[in-house]
């Protein structure tokens, strides 16, 4: 794609999918300065090093990733890499790696092995590209230091379309009108775009690298509230997306499921008392085509329950439980393993579908008691 903002300092194909190659790097400048590496950057910028370890874009290149790299054509791997590991000497190292079928080895990816890193949003042609200086919001070329010719600041690195090029798929690849990634448009429409709250506010906040998301507890219970409500009649339990500028979940890998269920005195499950209610967009790809099922997912603002009349019990338990990698536990990985024969490939995908089973958790489990003396509350509609 083109420039992020037309007034940008960033070149016009700064996002232009794939990346080119950065060329030789000045002879005046150290190994550190030369490498593209993630940790050649952090020798100085250690906080920043440190805080994207931890993050999702250092685990782009995952096995789940590779096992299915493996089957494809390099055509076909570039695709992938324009967002899981975006320089063009990432793909190259890939390659190299792939000819010596050592494709499947970590240690033997080179910088593919990065995912995600610095290079990716941070150099093109081996200028450095940041955000406006951080106490007086200076914009332009900025020669501290000297460090690597400098950086050129720019507030593109503040704004939500920064982000667009791997996380808005575009019009064309719409399945029922909607991109399968479409969470910069659904921002847009949001009120976090309306007051100005951006991308960056809620997923690097303070500028720190962590992009937290769906597979981070404290991410999503402060996205969401919770409420709960036990009167004569049953039992309720609520969810409003009160603090995600986006559709929850934005994406289609993950599944987000209300429970409730009655306990009989022993504080055991009553028998066939169990409800539920998805949250998730459900698409299919069948027939060299994408078809969406449903879409239950929570808009900004937007609330879903699930709820319960109490028959003979008192006690009713709720919990909100949030499977990260449903998609691809059950439509991708369980396809391949069925289908790909021993080797390195299905090892990979077995070692992803173990991470992705492992992936799930619960937040805002809660025992209600039915409370007689609030009537008053508004009646249920279950039956």
């Amino acid at each position: 794609m083109g420039s992020v903002c037309r007034a940008s300092p960033l070149p016009d194909d700064y996002w232009r999918r794939p990346l080119a190659p950065q060329g030789e790097a000045p002879a005046t400048w150290s190994p550190a300065e030369r490498a593209l590496a993630p940790a050649a950057c952090g020798t100085c910028h250690v906080g920043v090093f440190a805080d994207w370890q931890s993050s999702v874009h250092a685990k782009a290149f995952s096995p789940g990733l590779v096992g299915q790299l493996l089957t494809y054509s390099a055509a076909e791997t570039q695709i992938c890499l324009d967002c899981h590991a975006p320089l063009a000497e990432q793909a190259a190292a890939f390659e190299r790696a792939r000819a010596k079928g050592q494709a499947h080895w970590p240690q033997a990816q080179g910088l593919a092995a990065a995912g995600n890193g610095c290079g990716g949003c941070h150099v093109r042609e081996r200028r450095r590209f940041g955000p406006p200086q951080r106490e007086t919001g200076k914009e332009g070329p900025e020669f501290v230091n000297g460090a690597h010719g400098g950086v050129i600041r720019t507030k593109d690195f503040e704004q939500s379309d920064f982000c667009a090029s791997c996380h808005q798929f575009p019009q064309d690849q719409a399945i029922n009108g909607k991109p399968l990634e479409n969470t910069v448009e659904e921002w847009r429409h949001s009120p976090h775009a309306a007051a100005g709250r951006t991308c960056q506010s809620c997923h690097m906040p303070d500028r720190r690298h962590l992009w937290r998301g769906i597979h981070d507890p404290a991410m999503v219970a402060s996205g969401v509230r919770p409420d709960f409500l036990a009167n004569a009649q049953g039992a309720r339990f609520t969810l409003t997306n009160t603090g995600v500028g986006h559709a929850f979940p934005t994406y289609v890998t993950p599944k987000v499921i209300m429970h409730a269920v009655l306990l009989d005195g022993t504080g055991r499950p009553v028998a066939d008392s169990a409800r539920s209610h998805v949250i998730e967009r459900r698409v299919v790809y069948e027939n060299d085509e994408w078809r969406e099922i449903a879409d239950t997912r929570l808009l900004p603002g937007e609330s879903a329950s699930v709820e319960m009349r109490w028959g003979d019990a008192q006690l009713a338990r709720v919990w909100l439980e949030v499977r990260p990698d449903e998609y691809y536990h059950v439509a991708v990985y369980a396809g391949l393993l069925d289908t790909l024969p021993a080797g390195e490939a299905r090892h990979l995908i077995a070692e992803a579908d173990a991470r992705a089973q492992a992936s799930p958790y619960v937040l805002f489990e809660t025992v209600l008691k039915r409370n007689t003396a609030a009537s008053e509350a508004p009646p249920l509609t279950a039956r």
